[in-house]
């Protein structure tokens, strides 16, 4: 009786899946999880450390030098919402669009990386407006958008540069023989 209410071999949870390749399709997942992680956490913390240095920094809110970084730290918990949740997201693309791409090369994967993050930042004051977030007004300011960029840009190539190793499609090595 108990044989008959267990689940056959060769099949998972999913359907006709086996078990080997839910497993495949796990560590993917997973690996594209990370990334949106990775990049929601360094999105806060670039976003935060940028604003502090182009908007605190000159207008001398600071008295000292060591009272930066804890200044910085509070502003990771306003920008962790919007800058997080969009990284994530732009994280999970990139990191699919990546994938897709079948990169060989280190240099190619980086330049990649940095034209994908470009690309996917300047959609971050739309990003704001549809979940309406951002200022009604001047959401498609020029400066809004290179701010994007100058943190959307560093966040894709840190992440391609740590994750290199997953990312890079392995070539074969030359063999040594010549085409007769």
């Amino acid at each position: 009786m108990l044989q008959q209410l267990r689940e056959p071999q060769g099949c998972s949870i999913l359907g006709m899946v086996s078990p080997w390749a839910s497993q495949v399709m796990k560590k993917r997942i997973a690996t594209v999880l990370e990334a949106g992680l990775f990049c929601a956490c360094a999105a806060t913390l670039i976003s935060s450390a940028l604003w502090v240095l182009l908007f605190a920094v000159p207008s001398h809110f600071f008295d000292h030098a060591y009272q930066i970084p804890p200044y910085i730290a509070v502003i990771c918990l306003y920008t962790f919402i919007p800058a997080g949740g969009f990284g994530f997201l732009c994280g999970v693309l990139g990191s699919l669009i990546l994938r897709a791409r079948h990169i060989a090369s280190r240099v190619r994967l980086l330049a990649e990386s940095a034209v994908i993050g470009t690309l996917l930042s300047t959609l971050f004051p739309l990003f704001l407006l549809v979940v309406r977030w951002g200022p009604v007004g001047d959401w498609l300011d020029g400066k809004a958008v290179l701010f994007c960029v100058a943190v959307g840009c560093p966040v894709s190539i840190l992440y391609a540069a740590i994750f290199r190793k997953s990312l890079l499609v392995a070539t074969p090595a030359p063999s040594g023989r010549t085409a007769d």
